[in-house]
């Protein structure tokens, strides 16, 4: 596997009024699989567009990966997922529909969050889009629908659909409480025992959609749990625990400011490589209820890394060390240094290092935190150039935990 990093910068002089070194790329191609820097209003020069205008941001965010694809040996057609972050519900309708017009007779997947910010205030919209360029075949895609026919989203026309299948992964819309028809929620309400009807349902139709592309829960590396309160964190947990079984993904858990309607408490992201009879490796196993000592009892099997073939996917590091009590409090910089550190070790352990990062997702809880926690990422990434994606969310796990970051990584041969 060969890894290529196009259009590499240094984060100096992009954010004004920032003291960031980091050594970022715009796109990160490994073999056929395509990485790409979250997509804002800044034009491929680093000029906001639209300032203040989600449509506009939307559709400079499409400009550019339309040009980014390209240069990468891809296109617009080797699309799989849109998962797109907006900093308030009101933008939902002119983003997806701006989005719609460079993608709307190219069905993907797709995940839509509310976001507390993103890297800057002006910016409203961001959109992480993950491509594969087709191998020995097409991608298959299953149960398409018009985005305009799902719970009556007026305003908003587009081709999606459920699951894409590639010749080595599953791409899978983010599930929430939803019935697959998208004709009726379930959990209606904003109590804990919803959002728990909610994951269930999700768990369920999930196994159901991975089932018709030919995979299972035993396929999954890595889960993103997306919460609209800290309150849901136990009911949930307990329902995934009971659906995962012995599986033992890793995981990332953000909690949200809204999802795509005000009535979805729960969402979930799964990334799946197709195991094609050897089993993913999975590193640092642990039962929830032994590992957290806040009290909640989630009764939930994760792990801490995932060797899927030459994927790697690691739990969503803080500052808590692997083998320790939680670190740092108050303090954004150092607890990202831990999760650094953490990284590495978690790297290593799976017969991967810093040089097969391809993405860095970092997720802060406020934007006062951006400054020491790029430091420290941008520390121990020197010389390698990801692709990144940077957020401001809710909250974590815990109220201590200040920030969050996510890699995803490819071992080159």
């Amino acid at each position: 596997m060969k890894i290529e990093r196009f259009r590499k910068y240094s984060t100096r002089g992009i954010y004004a009024n920032q003291t960031l070194d980091n050594d970022l790329c715009q796109v990160v191609k490994a073999g056929n699989r395509i990485f790409m820097r979250g997509q804002t209003g800044l034009d491929l020069s680093q000029k906001m567009m639209g300032a203040g205008d989600a449509a506009v941001q939307a559709d400079q965010a499409m400009r550019n990966v339309k040009v980014l694809l390209e240069e990468a040996g891809s296109s617009l057609e080797h699309i799989c997922k849109v998962t797109t972050y907006i900093t308030d519900r009101a933008y939902r309708v002119p983003v997806y529909s701006t989005v719609a017009k460079y993608l709307k007779d190219i069905a993907t997947v797709g995940t839509g969050l509310v976001v507390k910010g993103l890297a800057t205030p002006d910016m409203k919209v961001e959109l992480d889009i993950e491509a594969v360029i087709p191998g020995e075949s097409e991608h298959r895609k299953f149960r398409l629908f018009d985005t305009e026919n799902w719970f009556n989203q007026t305003g908003v026309t587009r081709n999606s659909c459920m699951v894409i299948r590639t010749d080595d992964e599953i791409y899978l819309r983010g599930q929430t409480g939803a019935d697959l028809d998208g004709t009726k929620n379930a959990g209606i309400g904003h109590r804990p025992e919803d959002a728990a009807a909610q994951a269930d349902l999700a768990m369920r139709n999930a196994r159901t959609l991975l089932a018709e592309a030919g995979a299972s829960f035993e396929d999954i590396g890595k889960l993103r749990v997306y919460i609209g309160d800290r309150a849901y964190r136990e009911p949930v947990y307990k329902v995934l625990g009971e659906h995962l079984g012995e599986t033992y993904p890793c995981s990332t858990g953000l909690i949200m400011g809204g999802f795509a309607r005000p009535e979805i408490l729960f969402e979930i992201d799964m990334a799946i490589t197709l195991a094609k009879g050897t089993p993913h490796e999975r590193f640092r196993k642990f039962h929830t209820d032994a590992e957290y000592k806040d009290g909640q009892k989630l009764g939930s099997k994760f792990c801490k890394a995932v060797r899927a073939g030459d994927r790697i996917y690691l739990r969503g590091q803080t500052g808590t060390p692997l083998d320790g009590e939680f670190t740092a409090h108050g303090d954004a910089g150092a607890q990202a240094d831990q999760a650094m550190r953490n990284i590495k070790t978690l790297l290593e352990e799976a017969g991967s290092g810093f040089e097969d990062v391809c993405k860095i997702s970092t997720y802060i809880a406020d934007r006062a935190y951006r400054d020491p926690v790029y430091q420290a990422t941008g520390k121990h990434l020197k010389g390698v150039f990801p692709c990144g994606t940077g957020l401001i969310v809710d909250g974590f796990a815990n109220p201590n935990i200040l920030v969050e970051i996510d890699v995803d990584a490819v071992i080159q041969d």
